[in-house]
């Protein structure tokens, strides 16, 4: 059975979406304010916050598959391959988490300027 969704073409919308972000924000960089940048600021955190979860979930669903023989690599182990890309992905949950720690104080800033 097939998702109902298709969790890359969920991801790659986000990618989407950031990519013109970047644009508007050069692009528009003279009209915007920094009450502007703080709500965007706001949402980037809250987009990183919960990365750690979508990599946490996927190293899960891997394991789940292999564990349910759904998983075939090219070369190696499958229990290998699967062992340490299910680390992997964990390991990017811990740095994700840690740039959503780290993004507090900037976006904590931004939220006590004002615009002119």
């Amino acid at each position: 059975m097939a998702a109902k969704k298709d969790p890359a073409k969920l991801v790659r919308q986000a990618r989407d979406l950031i990519e013109e972000f970047n644009r508007v924000v050069l692009d528009d960089a003279g009209e915007l304010s920094a009450p502007a940048l703080s709500e965007a600021t706001q949402a980037l955190k809250a987009l990183v916050e919960r990365l750690p979860q979508a990599f946490e979930q996927t190293a899960d669903v891997l394991e789940l598959l292999a564990k349910n023989d759904k998983v075939a690599v090219e070369r190696g182990d499958v229990k290998t391959e699967v062992a340490t890309t299910a680390a992997e992905l964990r390991t990017v949950a811990a740095d994700s988490e840690q740039l959503g720690k780290s993004l507090a104080n900037p976006a904590s800033a931004l939220f006590l300027m004002g615009g002119r």
